[in-house]
């Protein structure tokens, strides 16, 4: 059973998780999405519950992967296995930072530049293979 603390009731209590249409702001637009809320068995009232917002929070994301035409996180940690490379080593063949592919991984949102560069390698095994040979010396 999920407990967490209730504002109203001023106790932990059990509570209800809900499917509900969402509108948040992100980088100064606001996105849609279906996300999750927390209701207080006792009450009713919403309550905060630290799981639901990670998953909103991914779904907010995704909202703005989407709607931005940014690569999924999905499709990034496709990348590695895909090719058989590591993260840090991929970073460093791309030329950029060595845990910017890591955090790309770990659902932050790449910029539409690095975006472009990961799809493409995601989708076109020879794009991957030229940026090989180019930065072999990396």
């Amino acid at each position: 059973m999920q407990k967490t603390f209730c504002e109203t009731c001023r106790k932990d209590v059990s509570y209800s998780v809900k499917t509900a249409d969402m509108k948040q702001s992100l980088r100064g637009t606001e996105y849609e999405f279906v996300g999750k809320r927390a209701l207080c068995d006792v009450c009713g009232h919403e309550v905060f519950a630290a799981e639901l917002e990670d998953e909103n929070l991914r779904a907010l994301y995704d909202a703005y992967r989407e709607k931005n035409e940014i690569i999924s996180q999905e499709e990034i940690l496709d990348i590695p296995a895909r090719y058989g490379i590591g993260k840090r080593p991929l970073s460093v063949l791309l030329g950029w930072g060595e845990m910017t592919f890591t955090r790309y991984c770990e659902g932050y949102v790449p910029t539409k530049q690095y975006s472009q560069v990961l799809r493409r390698i995601h989708d076109e095994p020879d794009f991957y293979l030229s940026i090989l040979d180019a930065n072999r010396a990396r």
